[in-house]
């Protein structure tokens, strides 16, 4: 596991705009048929690996950019056109996120500021410990209901 709840109190970017706090939005991608069932996100739309690992990447709305996100579902749908052949938006906010616990009691979620010199919005969603993917499976169930309420990239930037 890369990430610790430590490291939710400093950048892990020479980039970055700052650490990601409680109140903020994020911003995640989703594409349709790819990541919906019957008009809902499906967990398979939150990689365990993400979560593991990688990191469930999203975006900090107060300092993300439009033609970014447009360039990023562009290339996504691109890449994939009959799995992805609309893309969405969903927001979560960070506090919220931060605040899921696990059957034990236990944290879920970190939220690592992770900029990149080409997106200083990034930022990513982590595991707060290491699980197996059992664990790691009950984890997503609980983010899933907050990607529920898609947005066009219109009304997140109106």
């Amino acid at each position: 596991m890369p990430y610790t709840v430590e490291d939710e109190q400093r950048s892990q970017s020479e980039y970055s705009p700052g650490i990601v706090k409680d109140k903020e939005d994020l911003l995640r991608t989703v594409f349709n048929p790819e990541h919906m069932r019957d008009g809902e996100v499906i967990e398979t739309a939150i990689p365990l690996e993400d979560l593991k690992s990688r990191g469930f990447s999203v975006d900090r709305k107060q300092y993300a950019q439009k033609n970014i996100l447009q360039q990023r579902i562009e290339y996504q749908m691109g890449r994939l056109p009959e799995k992805r052949q609309s893309g969405l938006i969903v927001r979560l906010q960070c506090g919220a996120v931060r605040n899921l616990h696990d059957e034990n009691g236990e944290r879920a979620f970190i939220v690592i500021d992770t900029a990149l010199k080409e997106n200083i919005a990034h930022a990513s969603i982590c595991s707060a410990t290491d699980r197996g993917r059992g664990a790691l499976r009950k984890l997503r169930s609980l983010l899933l209901p907050y990607l529920q309420t898609r947005y066009s990239l219109e009304e997140i930037f109106s």
